[in-house]
């Protein structure tokens, strides 16, 4: 979904954010939402394989491509769940209410095989380019100011983009410099003949295999990535109070 933050206009668009959950304790994650004037949409993208069907109870069967299958929870249901903390924390926060809200799922293997989604499924669902299409026809004027301050104020992960395009997230532990978004740049063919070296837009220069110290979601431990692998960093939002 990384083109969405460029046909999205003036909605405000936010991946990743960890919603506090007062019924169950500790975070919840969205992966993507979409907030405008009119709508607010609550994202959830699923890179399976195979093809998947939808039971009677709401749960996604999907059969693998190598045989295998897996039962999946109802993944609408658990969005809705999610949207929901999300709404009834900015309405308790501001005495405001949100405007309305749609779940949308994002298959984003070109191989899976699937149907559309029943009527009664509360919830739309695309491709990856489907869903880009359909954010390029939305009214994609900005939210008003007491939803967008909610919404910032809940934490992020942090996002490295690796050199070749792969997109890691998760919290980076240690950071030798200051901490501030930044692109990369690599002396390339050059360093064969200079040594390697690393340019960062804050300013600094790395010349050895140092890195940010990465506690990256789904791996069992942190890790050091060179900055000569990396070709971006953001920073996650700075948690409100409310966050």
């Amino acid at each position: 979904m990384k083109l969405t933050r460029a046909v999205a206009g003036d909605a405000l668009v936010l991946e990743g954010i960890r919603i506090p959950d007062p019924e169950e304790g500790g975070r919840r994650e969205i992966d993507m939402v979409i907030a405008t004037k009119d709508e607010i949409l609550f994202v959830e993208q699923k890179h399976w394989s195979g093809s998947f069907t939808i039971t009677s109870e709401g749960r996604f069967f999907q059969r693998r491509k190598n045989g295998g299958t897996l039962m999946h929870k109802d993944i609408v249901a658990w969005t809705c769940r999610k949207g929901d903390l999300l709404c009834d924390l900015h309405e308790s926060r501001t005495d405001s209410s949100s405007p309305p809200s749609k779940v949308v799922l994002v298959f984003s293997n070109k191989n899976l095989e699937w149907d559309p989604l029943p009527d009664e499924v509360p919830a739309e669902a695309y491709d990856e380019m489907g869903f880009i299409n359909m954010v390029e026809k939305m009214n994609k004027s900005a939210p008003d100011e007491l939803l967008k301050e909610t919404l910032l104020g809940f934490g992020t992960w942090d996002t490295i983009h690796l050199n070749g395009g792969r997109t890691l997230h998760g919290d980076i532990l240690e950071y030798p410099y200051e901490r501030r978004d930044c692109s990369i740049k690599h002396t390339g063919f050059l360093g064969l003949i200079t040594g390697p070296r690393s340019s960062l837009t804050t300013g600094e220069i790395v010349t050895d295999q140092s890195g940010p110290l990465v506690a990256v979601v789904g791996e069992d431990e942190a890790r050091i990535i060179p900055f000569a692998h990396i070709s971006k960093i953001e920073f996650s939002n700075p948690r409100a109070e409310w966050g």
